[in-house]
């Protein structure tokens, strides 16, 4: 008898670890990725702008990666800071930007 309470008593305490503990939630993580590939728009009118960039992956697929532009973010051409109204579809650029749950923000731009 004093067995069964003993093992009831260790399934209750088990229990309550495993509700009260916190677990690393993955969607909650932010992640900074570079990409480099074709800048094919931007827009100046949202608020924050966007820019958009067509990357090749290394197996030939397309990626197309949309990003929020905040005035916080660097833009460069070459050594120089330009601005996001700067930059033409069709030019190579590098974007370095956080992947959150709240979609992707540019931390830096540069375009070549």
């Amino acid at each position: 008898m004093k067995a069964i309470a003993w093992y009831l008593g260790l399934m209750v305490v088990g229990g309550f670890l495993v509700v009260t503990t916190p677990h690393p939630n993955v969607s909650a993580e932010t992640i900074q990725r570079t990409v480099r590939g074709t800048v094919t728009a931007t827009n100046l009118t949202v608020d924050p702008q966007t820019i958009v960039i067509k990357v090749i992956q290394p197996n030939k697929e397309e990626l197309i990666v949309g990003a929020r532009v905040p005035t916080s973010t660097r833009i460069t051409r070459g050594k120089k800071t330009v601005q996001l109204a700067d930059l033409k579809v069709g030019e190579r650029a590098e974007v370095t930007y956080l992947k959150s749950p709240d979609g992707l923000v540019a931390q830096s731009i540069h375009v070549r």
